[in-house]
Formats: structure tokens, C-alpha cells, sequence
């Protein structure tokens, strides 16, 4: 997941390197959140992630998942393999088999 304001120092940074940074917004969040409706899911926002894979042809990538991201990105990483260098968890969910976001995240299912 992310919310471009708390990644513009970063970008820039990286920038500053000659690496490209993207920062998309899952649907449903953020400056997305008129798109929010019931079936909007896990699969939504790894669909979200794979089509900026597609669009950008982006290989090599080292792909950055914050707090619920972690869960994305490890269903990004089941999808496209190839195209990822690296993971990255910051301070993010690491899903366990078996598992749903639900077990893993304390009090989402309250706020769902």
C-alpha cells in the first residue's frame, strides 16, 4: 500500500541515485478512495501492483511492501517471480500459509 506524501522524501532520494521509484496508490485508498466498494479485495490490490509491472515494463525490481503492503507484495511475488530482484518488508506483514490478513493484522476484522 501506498500514500505517495510519505514516500516523495525517498523517491527523490533514489532518484538523486539514477534508480526509479514508483509509489501507486492501491484502489480504494488514498486519493483512489472514490473506487472503494465491497468487492475491492487482496486480489484487487495485487492486480494493482502486477498491471503497474505490466504498464511500466518493469523487471528487476526490488518491490517495497509497508504494514498490509507486505501481504501484497507476497501475492505480486507468487505472480511474477521473474520480474523481482528483491522483497523488501518495512515494518510490514509477512502472510504465513494458512493465514489470512485477518489473523495476522490485530483488530482488522473490527474495522472491516
Amino acid at each position: 500500500m501506498s500514500w505517495r506524501w510519505c514516500w516523495k522524501k525517498v523517491t527523490r532520494l533514489l532518484a538523486n541515485h539514477n534508480h526509479r521509484a514508483y509509489t501507486p496508490t492501491l484502489t480504494g485508498l488514498g486519493e483512489r478512495s472514490h473506487l472503494l466498494r465491497e468487492d475491492i479485495d487482496l486480489s484487487t490490490h495485487i492486480l494493482d501492483i502486477t498491471q503497474e509491472f505490466e504498464y511500466e515494463d518493469l523487471d528487476n525490481v526490488i518491490l517495497v511492501g509497508h504494514s498490509y503492503g507486505g501481504i501484497v507484495i507476497s501475492g505480486v511475488a507468487e505472480r511474477i517471480p521473474d520480474r523481482i530482484k528483491r522483497l523488501v518488508y518495512l515494518d510490514g506483514y509477512i502472510p504465513e500459509d494458512g493465514k489470512t490478513a485477518f489473523d495476522l493484522i490485530p483488530g482488522l476484522e473490527e474495522n472491516t
